[in-house]
C-alpha cells in the first residue's frame, strides 16, 4: 500500500458515488467506486484500503452483508462507515454492531461534513 490513503465506496446511487468520489479525490485519497455488495466483497480480498464507506440498501449483498463478511477480507482492520437513508436507531445500531465505525444519515450530513469527519478520524 502507498502512502497515499485509499477508500473504498460503495453504494448503488451513481450521483452520490460521484460527489463522494470528488469529495475524497480533493481529499487526496484514491477512490475505487463499487455499485453493489458483491463487487465491494471482491474489491476488499483484492486490495488493503484506509477507509471503507458503505450503503446499506442496496440490490444483492446489501452494506450489512458487506459489514459481516469484511472480517474475512483484507480489510478486516479497516475503518467502516455507513452513509444511508435508512436513518433509524435500528439500522445504524445494527451496522455498528457489525463493526461501522460510525452511521450517518444522508438527510442529516452533508457529503462535505462526511468526508471530514472521516478523514480527521484517520488522521487522529
Amino acid at each position: 500500500m502507498t502512502d497515499q490513503k485509499s477508500v473504498l465506496v460503495i453504494d448503488d446511487d451513481n450521483a452520490l458515488c460521484g460527489a463522494l468520489e470528488s469529495k475524497f479525490l480533493g481529499k487526496g485519497y484514491t477512490v475505487v467506486v463499487c455499485k453493489n455488495g458483491e463487487d465491494a466483497i471482491t474489491a476488499m480480498n483484492e486490495q488493503k484500503f484506509h477507509v471503507i464507506m458503505t450503503d446499506l440498501h442496496m440490490p444483492g449483498k446489501d452494506g450489512f452483508a458487506v459489514l459481516e463478511e469484511k472480517a474475512k477480507t483484507r480489510n478486516i482492520e479497516t475503518p467502516a462507515y455507513v452513509i444511508t437513508n435508512l436513518g433509524t436507531d435500528q439500522y445504524c445500531n445494527k451496522a455498528i454492531g457489525l463493526g461501522a465505525k460510525k452511521c450517518f444519515v444522508k438527510s442529516l450530513i452533508t457529503l462535505k461534513e462526511v468526508v471530514e469527519v472521516v478523514d480527521s478520524e484517520l488522521c487522529a
